[in-house]
């Protein structure tokens, strides 16, 4: 898997962190390590209408993509629901668990479940979706899947990505 991260202002351990998460989701999510040695994932943290989006990149294969681009707008992530100001590692794993979300939806355009673009419009298994409100986008099966998926796969990583760092710390002290 390729992965590259476009960001001016993101330390060098999120970076890690959120090249790793890619791995761990797409893995969790049924994606083989075949299939995952040829996707290609560019993520972008920049501006966007939403906190998080993703599609297939405008020159890759349709019938079978590998490229994917996925917008992250870590400035909306600065502050929760209720407008409190999160902290440096919170906001770190709103970043996380955003991605998380993205790469359910990848997995979907990976398994053909998902196909279309938002512009002409989205089709879940065939079956195409349009929002009349905004109420509806909670309703639409592919984010209910990416919604009831993004806490899990981060709990998960975070689970993993601490006892990497206990053992990489365990390391540099027998050093």
């Amino acid at each position: 898997m390729e992965v590259k991260i476009h960001s001016k202002h993101i330390d060098a351990n999120l970076k890690t962190a959120m090249h790793a998460m890619c791995g761990y989701a797409l893995s969790r999510l049924g994606i083989s390590t075949r299939l995952s040695n040829n996707i290609n994932l560019n993520i972008h943290m920049r501006h966007s209408e939403h906190e998080g989006e993703s599609y297939v990149h405008d020159d890759a294969n349709v019938k079978r993509p590998r490229d994917f681009v996925i917008v992250l707008d870590h400035h909306q992530m600065d502050r929760d629901e209720y407008g409190r100001e999160r902290p440096d590692t919170e906001w770190g794993h709103k970043i996380l668990e955003t991605l998380a979300h993205e790469l359910v939806h990848v997995k979907q355009y990976i398994n053909r479940e998902l196909t279309g673009t938002s512009g002409v419009g989205l089709y879940w298994k065939g079956t195409k979706f349009e929002l009349e409100d905004f109420r509806d986008y909670y309703e639409l099966p592919y984010e209910v899947e990416a919604r009831g998926n993004e806490r899990g796969l981060l709990i998960g990583f975070l689970v993993q990505w601490n006892d990497m760092q206990d053992d990489i710390n365990k390391l540099l002290k027998n050093l």
